[in-house]
């Protein structure tokens, strides 16, 4: 499967934080467009220092933060596409729709229509005996104008207007005016229905951002793993250079087809290790001319570490790194709506009492992961990185022991990163 990359852009314009940034990109069908030679993020005030991006970083467009910004920011940044997919789901998630666990905005948003709902009810039906009970429902309702106060989107901040307009028993000659309330608390209603549509709407554009993304790494995966089963397996190794003069044509044409292949990909972290593997093709393909059939031999060696390097990567980020991550943000979510009903506003901890099973299992994978690690080679690469992976597996472990998740998640981007 050979991804479809989109159309590229010669003259592509990206904002954020104020800085704006002039290059080359490639167009993804999806929105998404990846940065095609390196280029600084020019600060045009002084602000801040020109930051450097390289080739194969994601861009994703953003109307709501351009809007908040006055397109100061038009884009959201991610560092290779793993990040890219994973910032997704992460938004995804927190929409809600899937689960409607407390927390999401899908929850909170069906919540707080229901809340305002019996307090209108109770405006409309009033009488000297439920007094009592609207003084009750109007300390909720300044409870959710405070949760309010501070939301960006557009329908919620229309929504807290009315809401506090609502609240106001007395018009201005001092006056009950129960039907304005009425009709004010109805308009926020209104607005967060709204909300509530734009909300879905979003949740499947950024689900269908995560399906492409996920694809479009499952298309690289795909890719290495066609290349390493028809010259990487030891099997395969001792045959080709064994036949290496009797098919030379077909085997140089073979390697000429990937090599057109990995100098399609364009975007991290795989146009990274992309590098390396063309030469390591173009080396074996030179050997066959040659006739070396044991340089041959070594060039194919090079590329089966090289691509097994790719693969600890995706082990890496989809048996463990997604898995902690998107377990973080639901802890997070769910401490946080215990602590907003309980009044409280201290720093949320995240540790494996939370989700005893859960982080078990994590990190049984980082142990697993870490066995597996220390079987790989990295000798004969351009770039070894086994000792400093190694390192920093062994930080993340001590994490584990101390109980602190965020650092774990640090230390395993770190890796990544590195990978």
């Amino acid at each position: 499967m050979h991804p479809n990359y989109g159309n590229r852009v010669e003259n592509g314009f990206i904002r954020n934080r104020g800085g704006f940034l002039r290059a080359p990109l490639q167009q993804l069908p999806w929105g998404d467009a990846v940065l095609l030679k390196k280029a600084f993020l020019v600060f045009p005030d002084g602000s801040r220092k020109h930051e450097l991006f390289f080739p194969g970083v994601i861009f994703r467009p953003n109307r709501g933060l351009a809007k908040r910004t006055d397109n100061a920011s038009t884009h959201i940044i991610y560092r290779d596409a793993y990040e890219a997919e994973r910032g997704a789901e992460h938004a995804v998630r927190n929409y809600g729709l899937r689960s409607n666990a407390k927390g999401t905005e899908s929850s909170d948003l069906a919540g707080d229509v229901s809340a305002l709902r019996e307090y209108v009810i109770f405006l409309l039906r009033m009488g000297p005996h439920l007094e009592h009970v609207l003084r009750d429902l109007s300390v909720g309702m300044n409870r959710l104008v405070l949760r309010y106060g501070w939301k960006v989107d557009e329908n919620k901040r229309k929504a807290t207007t009315r809401m506090i307009r609502g609240l106001i028993r007395e018009d201005s000659l001092g006056r009950a005016n129960i039907p304005a309330q009425a009709m004010s608390m109805g308009g926020a209603i209104w607005n967060l229905l709204e909300r509530e549509e734009a909300v879905q709407w979003l949740s499947m554009h950024m689900d269908q951002k995560a399906l492409q993304t996920s694809r479009l790494i499952a298309a690289q995966i795909d890719l290495y793993q066609r290349l390493w089963s028809g010259f990487c397996p030891t099997a395969a190794i001792k045959q080709r250079t064994a036949t290496m003069m009797h098919d030379a044509e077909r085997q140089i044409y073979e390697l000429s087809v990937f090599r057109g292949f990995f100098g399609d990909v364009v975007l991290l972290p795989f146009r990274k290790n992309a590098s390396h593997t063309i030469r390591d093709i173009e080396s074996a393909a030179k050997n066959i001319m040659d006739g070396n059939d044991s340089g041959y031999g070594e060039a194919l060696f090079r590329l089966r570490e090289g691509i097994r390097w790719v693969f600890v990567l995706d082990a890496l980020q989809r048996g463990i790194i997604f898995p902690l991550s998107y377990l973080i943000a639901d802890l997070l979510r769910r401490e946080r709506v215990k602590r907003r009903h309980a009044g409280k506003n201290t720093r949320i901890i995240i540790s494996s009492a939370l989700a005893p099973e859960r982080f078990a299992d994590i990190g049984t994978r980082i142990v697993e992961f870490g066995t597996k690690l220390a079987k790989c080679e990295d000798e004969v690469l351009a770039h070894p990185v086994k000792n400093e992976v190694l390192a920093l597996l062994d930080f993340a472990k001590t994490h584990i022991a101390e109980d602190d998740w965020r650092l774990v998640k640090q230390d395993l981007d770190a890796i990544a990163g590195i990978l």
